[in-house]
């Protein structure tokens, strides 16, 4: 398809967004595809959201009926900008939009699986009483890329520090632990923990990982000791030492290896962790 100018595409959505036709909206959005993804620019996806939920903004089941169709387009661009469009729709139909959420989690495309974690984290910051029973649920699916989508969406829950969330958010997460799937464990330990859980809920998360290191599962020390193996997790080492004394002496090389891991990063980030052994 033919790349338009941005106040050619602008032009062409707004028209479409007037005619209320989904299908013209579509058409405007691909003329600013990427080689490299094959979607649209972030940029254009966020005017086009922002533009959508202004246009409609005192007529919520219209936006909800657009955000449907658009997630359900099968295509890419469409499905992200859908996803996003739910948030404000949540409470219209909740059943509906977790079935459609949860869809497009497994979507084998992976900016669509990012923009629908991104989604479910800001409904759960709004909703978190009664989306927090499917999140739970969605923590067993058959799917890693469903599985992995709860990691992201309680990851962006936490971000809003609510204090009310910060033990059930870990009660999930610790579900997920022992998942030997890469695309999960990759996602838990040293990325939705070690980056950013710890740092908005420092006390609680190091509670937690004291009683979850006891665990003899050897998946489950493996993301305890991946915490510290990210440049933030690496900054609580010292109130983490219990926690890094008994994953030392666990002998697996599983273990060991992230393990040496977070030591080496400790090292670089947290110096004085190693003081008392220097002298």
């Amino acid at each position: 398809m033919r790349h338009v100018s941005v106040e050619e595409w602008k032009k062409q959505f707004d028209d479409a967004l007037i005619q209320r036709s989904v299908r013209g909206m579509i058409h405007a959005l691909q003329s600013q595809s990427t080689t490299h993804a094959g979607t649209a620019r972030a940029q254009v996806k966020r005017t086009a959201i922002y533009t959508i939920e202004r246009y409609f903004q005192s007529e919520l089941d219209t936006l909800f009926q657009i955000a449907i169709e658009l997630c359900k387009s099968k295509n890419s661009t469409a499905e992200e900008i859908g996803s996003q469009l739910l948030v404000p729709c949540y409470h219209l139909d909740p059943c509906k939009v977790e079935h459609v959420l949860q869809d497009l989690a497994d979507s084998p495309n992976w900016e669509v699986r990012e923009w629908v974690a991104d989604a479910c984290g800001s409904i759960l910051v709004t909703h978190f009483e009664n989306f927090y029973p499917s999140i739970h649920s969605w923590a067993k699916n058959e799917s890693e890329n469903v599985r992995r989508a709860v990691v992201l969406a309680l990851m962006y829950a936490g971000k809003s520090r609510n204090p009310q969330f910060s033990n059930r958010i870990l009660n999930i997460l610790e579900l997920l632990l022992s998942d030997r799937s890469t695309y999960v464990k990759e996602n838990l330990g040293p990325f939705a923990i070690g980056s950013a859980l710890i740092k908005y809920y420092p006390d609680e998360v190091l509670a937690w990982l004291r009683r979850c290191v006891l665990s003899n599962d050897e998946q489950v020390r493996w993301n305890v000791a991946m915490v510290f193996h990210a440049a933030v997790g690496a900054h609580y080492a010292l109130e983490a030492k219990d926690i890094i004394d008994i994953l030392l002496m666990d002998e697996r090389p599983y273990v060991q290896g992230a393990v040496n891991k977070a030591l080496k990063n400790i090292r670089k980030r947290c110096p004085e962790y190693f003081e008392p052994f220097s002298s």
